[in-house]
Order: structure tokens, then sequence, then C-alpha cells
């Protein structure tokens, strides 16, 4: 499930090596884009891609609507297509394609969710600048002891889920915060969470959707009151039988 917004350059080699990676690796996969309001060439690349791949599904957004309600919009159209497992990834190339059967291979090993994870051994950053890496790090860091939760990357855009836990949760959150909602809520719902290596690139073409300010870091604490909460909650957070 690929969430995109201005992604023209990056969505069309995107598509292909997934496949690729997926025909590799014997994995039956269907792709879900969702174009959220993209202004340039995104749109007429995508429909392009959708005239010689029958496997890939477009949803369309008319106007932007911001990164979690893409998110939402594709776990829609997942579920709606019936899959067994769904793996969210950035449409940017700045995360591997041929890591995607080791995230299912985790989900088939009998975990409920398998992230991406830039922080355990194995993991890493490359090219992205060193200020990005020390927040990212901090962030989860203050994260996991304020929670109590053991995963070093919370916040990870590359995951894998089983469709039971897709089934389960309630998300709520409207922006980049969704990320470590699902991984909380998951986590007080009793699913099993592992981490899989990555390691996270910089994007080819296009901006950067991504802005640290004052009010996202405000907001990133206000989430972790709420997280818990959550936990506090348990499977009372979504329709999770505890």
């Amino acid at each position: 499930m690929l969430p995109a917004h201005n992604e023209a350059g990056n969505v069309t080699p995107l598509v292909n090596a997934l496949l690729r990676s997926a025909d590799a690796a014997g994995l039956d996969a269907r792709i879900v884009v969702v174009d959220d309001g993209s202004a340039d060439d995104t749109a007429s690349e995508l429909a392009a891609l959708r005239a010689t791949v029958d496997r890939l599904d477009v949803v369309t957004h008319a106007v932007n609507r911001g990164f979690a309600a893409a998110l939402k919009s594709g776990i829609a159209a997942a579920l709606a297509g019936g899959c067994d497992a769904a793996v969210f990834m950035d449409c940017d190339l700045s995360h591997a394609p041929d890591d995607m059967p080791r995230l299912i291979g985790a989900i088939g090993r009998g975990a409920d969710v398998a992230l991406g994870s830039r922080f355990v051994p194995g993991g890493g950053m490359a090219g992205v600048p060193a200020w990005r890496v020390a927040i990212s790090r901090m962030g989860n860091l203050f994260g996991r002891i304020m929670l109590g939760i053991k995963v070093r990357d919370m916040t990870t855009g590359y995951r894998a889920v089983a469709r039971r836990v897709l089934d389960c949760l309630t998300l709520t959150e409207d922006n980049f915060t969704i990320q470590l909602e699902a991984v909380v809520k998951a986590a007080a719902a009793g699913f099993t969470i592992v981490e899989v290596p990555i390691i996270l690139s910089t994007r080819r073409h296009g901006a950067s959707h991504m802005y640290y300010s004052p009010e996202l870091f405000a907001t990133y604490c206000r989430l972790l009151l709420r997280c818990r909460q959550w936990l506090r909650e348990g499977g009372t957070v979504g329709r999770c039988p505890r």
C-alpha cells in the first residue's frame, strides 16, 4: 500500500521493483496506490502503469487530504480486496522493495506486525542528514521509555500487518502520528510485534513531505499521553477481543 502525493518519477520504478521482488519470492501480491491529490504527473504515470499492470489498484483523492487519510483509504481498499496481510511503505524509493518479502516472511512465521526497523542490529539510515537521524533516534527512545514498549522503531513507515490486526484496530490520528498510533494500539491489544532490520535511504525525486516544526513535536508529545491511555485500556482501543 503506497500513499502518494506528488511522486512523479518515483511511482513507476517502485511499482515495477515491488512486482519483481514479489514474483521472485513467490508472493501473490497486489499493489494499491493512493494518489492523494497530486499536482504533478503522478496521475498520468499511474494511468500508464494501469494499462500494463493488472495487479495495480489506484485510489484517487481529488484533493490532498493528508498522509493519514491516504493510509486509511489504502487500508480500506486492501481489506475490500481480500488481503491476508498488507505492507505499507513510502512511495519515494527511500524504502528498499527487496525488503518487502522479509517483512511478509515475519508475518508468515506468526508475527502480527513486522516493523522495518532502523534501530535494531543490521538496520540504519543511508544518506540521511545527521540531525534527522538524531531526531528519529531520540524521539523513538523517548517514546519507548515513556510507554514501556520494547519496540525500537515505532514510527517507521515500512511495515507489514496481518489481516487480523487491520480488522481489529480503529485508527483515528489525522497526520504522520498514525504510524505510532497503530503500533501502540496493536501492542495494547496484545498482538505480537517484531522488528526486521532495514536501511532507510533518501527520496529519489521531489521534495520531502515531512516538516520538523515545534508544532510537530508538540503533537508527538500529546500523542504519547494518549498512547498511555490506550495501553491502559488494552483491547478496548478498537474492535479487538481481549
